[in-house]
């Protein structure tokens, strides 16, 4: 008899999981499907190099979700901070993407004119605003409401991508952007990398959860069990595992299938029409050092952005040798054609080698990921905090999800991040 099983292994389903043991004292058992945990967020080692499954930063560093669940564990977040940024612009051309009052000034993405008359403005107003009346607006309709055009143009459609992994300004919500870009602005940290990797982070919630309980890979969950309209366990690879309480933590999109009948109807619809974010990512372990940028690197064509992550934390690669990752998110439905997917793959890679030109001749190793689902909730107008699922499975008693597809505030990985602590908060009330 287990106090909470976790169904998911991930990032948010292990913080949650270590929350409930190291801090509550809880007995947890976290059920992965796969042969490895980490989710969308694991690490893998490869010739000597640490490995990310994508682009892993952590925005607001030491005031972020991660650094308060580890902090509630006893343990103190160190990170690296990253350098200047760069964008490949139109023209092919390296310019400063900005990320501090002085760089806006000093970079050549933007124009001076555009700068005084709108740019300045629109980041005042962002730092100062309310934002919530524009969460039905698309990006693309906000931009044109400011009459925003050129590189100040170009510079939040890059936001967009890269905050929300969503390029799609016909879709991606102002609101959201906006906010998200406040809270930035406010903290007065972008995003930072934590130091030695992701590694020691899934070590410690890892460890903590096996104190008092346990983990189980490999383990497919066939079916919640209930006893009348109370959540008492699940059903995995035939054998009927009880606990007090049961917490999902998979893109809520994979729910439909899993949730009990006494589910509430609109619920299980929400989850079935929840979009996730989608993209290509290109790992490369490189035998010689190819770039001294330490900062993130964006693309305009194809719209994507990445990082050489050993300039950051020199010790992911073996000395001499250089790690990069690169994401180009793309559209969920382009999945059902691999070989569309495979050229677009092409077209990323040659623009890589065209702006790292000595890169080509430096692999060590190659990885290619095409990932149906980067993120668990695209944040578009149709899917703002607001329209996704909260933490309690209504119509189910004992039921809760964690992840980054629920009303957590944030976008990308953050919104798994924050929708720990809300989780944990949710559970304790029910106890």
């Amino acid at each position: 008899m287990y106090d909470t099983i976790i169904v998911g292994g991930g990032s948010s389903g292990l913080q949650l999981g270590a929350l409930l043991s190291g801090v509550e004292g809880e007995r947890v058992l976290v059920l992965e499907k796969s042969s490895r945990l980490g989710g969308r967020a694991n690490v893998v080692e490869k010739d000597g190099f640490i490995v990310d499954y994508g682009v892993h930063l952590i925005r607001f560093g030491p005031k972020s979700a991660v650094s308060r669940t580890c902090r509630m564990l006893g343990h103190e977040v160190q990170y690296n901070a990253l350098g200047t940024s760069w964008v490949f612009d139109i023209d092919g051309k390296a310019k400063v993407f900005p990320t501090s009052p002085k760089q806006f000034v000093s970079t050549r993405l933007i124009s001076k004119k555009d700068l005084l008359t709108k740019g300045l403005p629109l980041i005042l107003k962002t730092k100062r605003g309310d934002h919530s009346p524009y969460m039905g607006t698309t990006v693309d309709a906000w931009l044109d409401e400011k009459g925003v055009s050129g590189g100040l143009r170009r510079y939040f459609h890059m936001v967009s991508a890269s905050m929300q992994v969503c390029p799609f300004l016909e879709k991606s919500s102002a609101g959201e952007m906006l906010t998200n870009m406040q809270k930035v602005l406010k903290e007065g940290i972008s995003v930072m990398y934590p130091r030695g990797g992701w590694k020691p982070l899934f070590q410690l919630w890892k460890d903590t959860v096996k104190r008092q309980g346990g983990i189980r890979t490999s383990t497919t969950v066939e079916k919640i069990s209930l006893q009348g309209d109370c959540a008492v366990g699940v059903v995995a690879d035939g054998e009927l595992i009880k606990a007090g309480s049961v917490v999902l933590s998979l893109p809520v999109c994979k729910l439909p299938e899993l949730l009990p009948q006494e589910t509430e109807a609109s619920f299980v619809e929400m989850c079935r029409k929840t979009r996730p974010t989608a993209g290509i990512v290109l790992d490369y372990g490189l035998k010689e050092r190819v770039s001294d940028m330490a900062g993130l690197c964006y693309l305009y064509d194809p719209v994507s952005f990445g990082m050489f992550t050993s300039n950051i934390d020199p010790s992911l690669a073996p000395p001499g040798r250089q790690l990069f990752t690169f994401l180009q998110p793309v559209r969920e439905e382009l999945f059902n054609d691999r070989k569309q997917l495979k050229e677009m793959e092409h077209i990323l890679e040659q623009a890589l080698f065209r702006v790292f030109p000595k890169m080509e001749n430096a692999i060590q190793w190659k990885r290619a990921l095409h990932l149906p689902v980067v993120d668990g909730a695209e944040v578009n107008v149709n899917q703002t905090m607001d329209k996704r699922p909260g933490f309690r499975v209504p119509g189910v008693k004992g039921l809760f999800l964690v992840g980054d597809s629920t009303a957590a505030p944030g976008a990308g990985g953050d919104i798994g991040h924050e929708s720990v602590h809300l989780a944990y908060e949710a559970i304790k009330r029910s106890k």
